[in-house]
């Protein structure tokens, strides 16, 4: 047994697998059956930007492996394509340790991605959504989806210079605020603040502040600290460029007072835009064919449950978030036995009408206006909502985790 090819191939995928999104725990996880694999005793140690690999051989000397990982964002296609390979890896070792980075390298050139055309219609598409979502009309919507193309545009040129994610978003922030502003003072009748709604989530880090409440919930202190800086500094840099946008344009601008009521629409109405909205973001995190469906059908039926929840039990947010993020971790957990690919390839997608990405930015705006009542207000929220959502989904895997494992016993 050569172990400094295993440790190599072990690197290599686990490398590979946080580079695209991974959790901490499925990155470990796969690191350690791979070595079991190979009737190893594997140690592994993961943060969001770093994978340690330690065995030990027949002799008892212990061989270990560090290497850097290069996050370049959540990329569903390779998550499900690594998977896929570390499946096939596991049930069949090769006797070569060496094919293992071989064949990394091989599902890294067979991966479908969408060209960057598709990756922009995509922002453009779930900001227009969300805008409904969030009870805007048409022309809130039209503006919204021009906001979200023109900072999805901007996240695309500067991630192609490889400019460092907090000035890449400040930059997208500014952007996306400008362009809202411009249209309002072209004479647009739109509702500014649904208009920012919509099309600020093709920025915000809900998702990542749920994932850092997920790492916690689970004993991952050191990776959920990691991923909550994070979070807190792309909501900061979102405030930070949205602000200067705002002084700009009011400068520039006068900008009328009044503006056109919220709209409300009915239920199905809703989970159809939760639906849509999802839809859209299927292109720039990179969800191929039926899959992108799927995706969009658990986001829909997340927002049916947390409206039916908030009908019965008359809870305007925490609850409702409990029951639709469990509803949707279960059909996470059901999709993903049946087409035997991760249920992170459902959750990132499904989970996007419940994530508290706007209440992030909202609480690190009154931060930096200096408004601490309504900065801790907001924040706490949003701890509680996101906290909800980790929950909700941590109950679910524990459970399934627990079956597995009285049906194995049996």
């Amino acid at each position: 047994m050569d172990y400094d090819l295993l440790l190599n191939g072990c690197c290599e995928i686990g490398c590979r697998l946080l580079g695209c999104g991974a959790e901490i725990h499925r990155v470990e996880d796969t690191v350690r059956r791979l070595c079991a694999a190979y009737q190893v005793d594997g140690e592994v140690f993961a943060i969001p930007n770093c994978l340690i690999v330690s065995v030990t051989d027949r002799q008892g000397r212990i061989h270990t492996r560090m290497r850097r990982a290069e996050v370049r964002g959540i990329d569903i296609e390779a998550l499900e394509g690594y998977n896929a390979l570390s499946r096939r890896l596991c049930a069949a070792p090769p006797e070569d340790p060496g094919q293992i980075a071989l064949q990394a390298r091989q599902v890294e050139h067979g991966l479908r991605r969408y060209p960057p055309a598709l990756t922009l219609f995509g922002y453009f598409i779930g900001a227009f959504f969300f805008a409904f979502f969030v009870s805007g009309g048409l022309m809130e919507a039209i503006a919204a989806g021009i906001s979200g193309l023109m900072a999805g545009l901007c996240l695309l040129l500067l991630g192609r210079f490889q400019v460092n994610f907090f000035i890449n978003t400040l930059a997208s922030g500014f952007v996306l605020a400008f362009s809202a502003y411009a249209l309002l003072a072209l004479g647009l009748p739109v509702n500014i603040q649904v208009v920012i709604t919509g099309s600020i989530m093709v920025l915000v880090p809900g998702l990542v502040f749920t994932n850092f409440m997920s790492d916690l919930l689970t004993g991952d202190i050191i990776a959920g600290l990691s991923t909550f800086a994070r979070a807190v500094l792309t909501a900061g840099a979102i405030a930070l460029g949205t602000g200067a946008a705002l002084a700009i344009c009011l400068s520039l601008w006068t900008f009328p007072g009044g503006s056109p009521a919220l709209l409300r629409y009915a239920p199905a109405l809703y989970c159809l835009f939760a639906f849509l909205g999802c839809l859209g973001f299927c292109f720039p995190y990179n969800v191929q064919g039926l899959g992108g469906f799927l995706c969009c059908l658990g986001g829909a039926l997340g927002w049916a449950v947390y409206l039916a929840t908030q009908t019965f039990t008359g809870n305007p947010i925490y609850l409702p978030t409990l029951f639709a993020a469990m509803a949707i971790a279960v059909y996470a957990e059901i999709m993903a036995r049946l087409r035997k690919c991760p249920t992170t390839s459902y959750l990132v997608i499904s989970y996007f009408p419940l994530v508290p990405g706007f209440t992030i930015y909202q609480a690190m705006d009154y931060g930096i206006q200096g408004n601490t009542q309504l900065f801790l207000e907001t924040f706490i929220r949003t701890f509680g909502i996101a906290g909800c959502i980790a929950l909700g989904a941590l109950a679910v895997s524990t459970a399934m985790r627990i079956i597995q494992h009285y049906g194995k016993g049996r």
